[in-house]
């Protein structure tokens, strides 16, 4: 037989993991199942996946100009994060050692959210650029390929629609996913004038609509009502949108009640959800992203300090949180939440090492979760997620030789090799020069089917 040409080849992987499963996610007994391929090898051209078999099957059929020894390695796909706040100004260093100690910072400061907004606005657009683009190639180093990205640190309509449009404008190897956060959390001069604030975010829909894929609200104790929250989604959603909700994070505000209601395609931290909020979330399609670098940064798998904070029996035990999730059959995620205040780690790798260790999740689930569920949860899934024919090329190539052990080593950067869209962008754990950023010039792809809180 002849063989086919093809850009790049992969062969000899110790162990390839395709992670594949149906484009609506994997639920249940499903997520302990993942599939394995030996001596694995697969073909790429023009950007997508041509096929993915053993070393013999896929040698014997393709041939590339670029060859990729994976002996010793595992293949699998690129990760996706589907839930991050890229965009902002300033650090929240000095708050966390303050938290952590019960010591008074350094240095005065007006803690949580409100900081980060003045920083924010203290920042000029190439500053926020700049940074943007330093994280997106570190997430790209650590294997990331698909990262969503939030607003959040404007609160005013101007504010956060120029974080919107930098975000939109960003040309990475990373596709990067935009989205529009009307409800964050209310600012100080609204107090008392709650319908003109939420005015003001249905005002900014539509300009919005033009740059984002998701508009997501905060349905919380400490952030917006329910009611408010389906006012604002549904206005949303009539513009274009589609949904995503920031739902319970500090109590039950029936925020996973609200996003299934709003037919969101993620809710996203979920700490404190009903069993109903679950039910209903499995019944509308929509995917639980779960956030474990949240849970280890604010201490939350630690007895909180009594100023105020919940007791040990208040609090959630995120396993049992998880697993009520995936026991009602919600089809779930994880995610770095990358955020200066409540989870500054932009690695998805540390993610599936915290999954394990503080939600007990078995390795075969966090792969799922980390993959195609987490595609799924930025309506991708048929497009990317898994190793699959006829998919976009997004490969890393990990110095371990088994799925296992790239969540059971934690601490380094154990990604060799990643392929964004088809194109080998690190390799031998570095950036290869000039292929991380697109032309300034290249169009934007919009996504779609194929305060001391952040």
């Amino acid at each position: 037989m002849a063989k086919r040409n093809a850009d790049v080849v992969i062969v000899h992987a110790a162990e390839l993991v395709t992670c594949g499963g149906p484009p609506e996610g994997i639920r249940g007994a499903a997520l302990q199942r993942l599939e394995t391929i030996p001596d694995g090898a697969l073909a790429i051209r023009d950007g997508r996946i041509l096929a993915v078999g053993s070393t013999a099957e896929v040698s014997r059929r393709f041939a590339a100009p670029v060859t990729i020894d994976a002996s010793g390695r595992l293949v699998s796909p690129g990760l996706v994060d589907p839930h991050s706040h890229l965009l902002y100004g300033g650090t929240r260093h000095e708050e966390h050692e303050a938290k952590v100690t019960q010591r008074a910072p350094a240095r005065r400061m007006d803690g949580g959210i409100r900081y980060t907004v003045r920083k924010t606005a203290e920042a000029s657009d190439a500053e926020l650029v700049a940074r943007a683009y330093a994280d997106l190639d570190t997430m790209l180093l650590h294997g990331t390929t698909t990262l969503e990205a939030k607003t959040g640190y404007g609160l005013e309509r101007a504010a956060e629609l120029r974080l919107l449009r930098l975000t939109a404008g960003l040309r990475h190897a990373i596709d990067v996913v935009p989205t529009f956060l009307a409800l964050h959390v209310l600012p100080e001069e609204y107090a008392g004038r709650r319908a003109d604030y939420l005015a003001a975010a249905v005002g900014a829909l539509e300009e919005a609509s033009g740059l984002a894929t998701y508009c997501d609200v905060s349905c919380d104790p400490i952030c917006f009502t329910f009611d408010e929250c389906l006012q604002v989604g549904a206005a949303a959603r009539a513009t274009g949108m589609k949904i995503r909700v920031h739902a319970d994070q500090f109590g039950d505000a029936r925020g996973a009640l609200a996003a299934a209601r709003l037919h969101a395609t993620a809710a996203d931290h979920l700490d404190y959800a009903s069993d109903e909020g679950f039910r209903a979330l499995a019944a509308a399609g929509t995917v639980a992203t779960f956030l474990p670098g949240v849970t280890l940064h604010m201490c939350e798998m630690t007895p909180r300090f009594a100023d105020g904070g919940l007791t040990d029996a208040e609090k959630p035990f995120m396993p049992l949180v998880v697993r009520r999730a995936i026991d009602a059959g919600v089809a779930v995620a994880l995610s770095t939440d990358y955020n200066p205040g409540s989870c500054p780690t932009p690695s998805m790798q540390m993610v599936m090492a915290l999954a394990a260790r503080l939600f007990r999740l078995g390795y075969a689930e966090i792969w799922n979760m980390c993959t195609l569920n987490a595609a799924r949860a930025l309506d991708l899934a048929e497009d990317r997620g898994s190793l699959e024919a006829g998919k976009r090329a997004d490969v890393a190539v990990w110095n371990v030789p088994s799925h296992g052990m790239a969540i059971n080593r934690f601490g380094v950067n154990l990604v060799d090799t990643v392929i964004a869209d088809g194109a080998v962008v690190v390799e031998g754990g570095r950036l290869k020069r000039g292929r991380a950023r697109r032309r300034a010039g290249a169009p934007a792809r919009k996504a779609g089917a194929a305060m001391a809180r952040m």
